[in-house]
């Protein structure tokens, strides 16, 4: 992927893109972003990017919806530029990077869809992280919608059990957004499961797999968007048949079965994810870096699969990474690009 220069053009739009936290349904400081990035060989390179510009939002954090201008939920994005240029697309097995020939192709940036839907753990661990969040998703959503009037957002939330939120559908408004994370952040006092399997979440995993791929099919994306999942946990998490909880909640799906379901929809995964377990504050402290920092079971980490990057959630809890700037990064890097 390459980064957006100006955010004023695209090369290409694509086409098809330690204990626990459930409701029912909705920070400043040092601002470096720093996230990992694979390279060709499997590898991981740290990067630090420039950081996105702060946009606007209420001190009081409270909803900016009445600042957003506002959209036919019916609209459709123009029709894309096209000035008869020819542009590499690569051969038939391997697409193109996405930049223009001599002259180009230009894209009108307005006509890329962009839907990005975040895929939380809401075990009592991650309320400074839910915290962030909460602060932080108005800057989102304002720089998103800076880029598209078309970008979309939607939630699914995860402990040892899964709940889409919104059955699936995006948020009509920040304000709506605002207030599902709210209510998340208010859940993580508990030791509840989210999607109402029963139990107590008495374990470190968390069940990341079905969670992920829940999102998958249970959002409402759309073909013509650029589809970004932003996934956070700062535990480990097993694979089917695996149980969790003291219900043994059962895992039904494979690590390696997600990577290539995430990979048919198209959908980078960008991670904020820990090192290790210490955080869950139960003994034995297990490594956590396998799935999201190293491969798992002889394939990729998600973000190495997907294409996106993968940040250390500790600096989110220690105040050295914003959430809202490394996200609009990343959604600055990704939007109307060339999946893979």
């Amino acid at each position: 992927m390459r980064m957006l220069i100006g955010m004023a053009v695209c090369a290409v739009c694509v086409a098809f893109s330690g204990i626990a936290c459930a409701p029912d349904d909705d920070s400043g400081g040092p601002r470096d972003v720093a996230g990992e990035r694979s390279d060709s060989d499997g590898g991981a390179d740290e990067l630090d990017l420039p950081p996105v510009d702060a946009l606007d939002e209420d001190a009081a954090g409270e909803s900016i919806e009445e600042t957003l201008a506002e959209t036919d939920d019916e609209a459709t994005p123009p029709d894309v530029v096209d000035d008869d240029v020819s542009t590499d697309t690569g051969t038939d097995d391997a697409p193109g990077d996405g930049e223009p020939d001599d002259g180009g192709e230009e894209i009108d940036v307005a006509a890329c869809y962009l839907d990005v839907v975040f895929v939380l753990d809401v075990s009592t661990s991650m309320t400074p992280i839910l915290d962030a969040l909460h602060s932080g998703i108005a800057d989102v959503w304002t720089y998103a919608a800076s880029l598209t009037p078309y970008a979309q957002f939607g939630l699914v939330v995860f402990v040892d059990d899964v709940r889409v939120t919104n059955s699936g559908a995006p948020y009509a408004d920040v304000g709506a957004l605002q207030r599902a994370f709210a209510n998340w952040r208010s859940f993580c006092s508990t030791n509840d499961e989210p999607g109402g399997g029963g139990g107590f979440n008495d374990d470190c995993p968390e069940n990341t797999i079905d969670a992920l791929w829940d999102a998958v099919d249970g959002y409402a994306w759309r073909p013509e968007a650029t589809r970004v999942i932003v996934f956070a946990t700062d535990d480990t998490f097993v694979e089917s048949p695996d149980t969790l909880g003291s219900y043994d909640l059962p895992v039904h799906h494979r690590y390696a079965d997600l990577v290539t379901h995430l990979r048919d929809a198209e959908i980078r995964v960008a991670t904020f994810a820990a090192h290790d377990s210490s955080n869950c504050a139960i003994p034995p402290v297990h490594d956590a870096q396998p799935g999201f920092y190293t491969s798992w079971g002889g394939t990729d980490a998600l973000p190495v699969a997907t294409g996106a990057r993968v940040f250390d959630i500790m600096g989110v809890r220690d105040g050295s990474i914003a959430t809202s700037e490394a996200i609009n990064d990343v959604i600055l890097e990704e939007y109307c690009t060339p999946y893979m």
